[in-house]
């Protein structure tokens, strides 16, 4: 047997230990176990940009953080952990200064009044260990502020919320640091609507008439909208994209006159009605909206092609409403006597309701009597004249239309609202019975 020779600990074996022991310590940690700071996400959409920051969340616990834990003047990591890591889709804007879509390390140098907010190309690092300046996308200056409230752990939040903007806080202790994003939202959205109309939504008028209804509402591209409008309406002529179509024609030749702006919208709903194969419907609300600029010889002109081209409730009630309004009464309760005599069940209980819902209690319940007299085994006609008199403050009748409803056998949701205004009547179960 070799016998052993003794093992002589040199000064590089020890300095060698040692390096050996401080590396195994300051391993990554390789099982999973919970964070003392844990991880958080905070998303924003501002526009179709999406916004959103990935953080880990340190706490007070009874620390006094600025100036001692976070020093002034040194890069912070805004978090604890890993990088703090600010994300956007699209390009942005910080604090008015233009930030690409990417991905970014989010860094902060506090000071006493104010603070530094980095975003830095390099989002895989460390925390701020190996932060280089050279790598900096983007550099801003923001107050220091106080916070709402105390922050037990550190929180970023979007407040302040608009359509093209949103502000990211920081919170932590009493502390806020914060910074505007703005996105410019409609250069965006068109963008997306050119391509979005080259696929699938090219192919039906509803995606034409959106693109050109989106520029209508925020008062942009109106030019190419009045495009996207026309051909929305050659596809498929209707009140909605009519109307969007001459809207915009008044907006982009508008003389600045407002009288003469809406007659401008009249002539081309005028002109597209002619041009067209429209229906009732188009020429219907063609009327409605000359009524609704007051140009009353326009608007029973519309209405008489309306009805001469299909007779019904809907556009003969709108006829009678405009009679009305002109100041031919007369004639108005004419064609309304008319209407109602040609309207359904659907139609008169829908139309009764509308004038509940306006406040027209009286033209209401007229409504909803003629429909009983119309269809005196439905129940649901019954209940709504309930509904209708207990509206309008006529309890007895209310009551007594109410369990004639019930007495028709109801449909459970139409029993149950039978049942629930006779309880607000005051009515007990004893006297609920037919």
């Amino acid at each position: 047997m070799m016998k052993s020779t003794p093992l002589l600990l040199t000064p590089l074996f020890f300095v060698l230990s040692i390096f050996c022991f401080q590396q195994a310590i300051g391993q990554t940690q390789l099982t999973k176990t919970p964070y003392a700071s844990p991880k958080a996400k905070v998303y924003q959409q501002i526009g179709l940009t999406d916004v959103g920051v990935v953080y880990f969340r340190p706490a007070v616990k009874d620390r006094e953080i600025w100036g001692k834990l976070v020093p002034y003047g040194a890069v912070w990591r805004a978090g604890a952990n890993d990088n703090t890591v600010f994300k956007v889709s699209e390009e942005v804007n910080i604090e008015g200064q233009p930030l690409a879509a990417g991905v970014y390390g989010l860094h902060m140098i506090p000071g006493e009044q104010k603070c530094t907010v980095i975003f830095s190309k390099n989002n895989s690092s460390w925390g701020s260990f190996s932060y280089n300046e050279e790598e900096d996308a983007l550099r801003v200056e923001v107050p220091m502020q106080k916070a709402d409230h105390f922050y037990e752990y550190l929180t970023y939040e979007f407040e302040g919320l608009g359509t093209d903007k949103a502000v990211c806080a920081l919170n932590w202790s009493d502390k806020k640091i914060a910074f505007t994003v703005t996105s410019d939202v409609h250069n965006q959205t068109l963008a997306s609507l050119r391509d979005q109309l080259r696929t699938k939504p090219g192919w039906s008028w509803q995606g034409w008439n959106e693109a050109a209804n989106y520029c209508l509402r925020n008062d942009v591209n109106q030019k190419e909208a009045l495009g996207w409008a026309s051909r929305s309406v050659f596809m498929s002529p209707n009140p909605q994209n009519m109307m969007v179509k001459a809207q915009l024609t008044a907006k982009v030749n508008s003389s600045g006159n407002e009288a003469a702006d809406k007659k401008m919208v009249l002539n081309t709903l005028k002109n597209d009605l002619n041009a067209s194969p429209c229906t009732w419907k188009e020429w219907e609300a063609a009327a409605n909206y000359a009524s609704s600029i007051e140009m009353w010889d326009e608007a029973v002109k519309l209405s008489e092609t309306s009805v001469k081209m299909n007779p019904n409730m809907t556009n003969m009630i709108s006829q009678a409403t405009i009679l009305a309004k002109k100041g031919d009464i007369k004639a108005s309760e004419k064609i309304k006597k008319e209407a109602i005599a040609k309207g359904s069940n659907a139609e008169l209980n829908t139309y009764g309701y509308q004038l509940l819902f306006s406040g027209k209690t009286n033209e209401a319940v007229e409504i909803f009597e003629a429909n009983t007299q119309k269809n005196p085994e439905d129940p649901n006609v019954w209940d709504s004249l309930g509904e209708g008199y207990a509206k309008n403050n006529q309890k007895e009748k209310a009551i007594e239309a109410l369990k004639k409803s019930l007495s028709l056998n109801p449909p459970a949701n139409v029993k149950a609202n039978s049942l629930r205004v006779l309880l607000q009547l005051g009515v007990d179960a004893e006297k609920m019975k037919p």
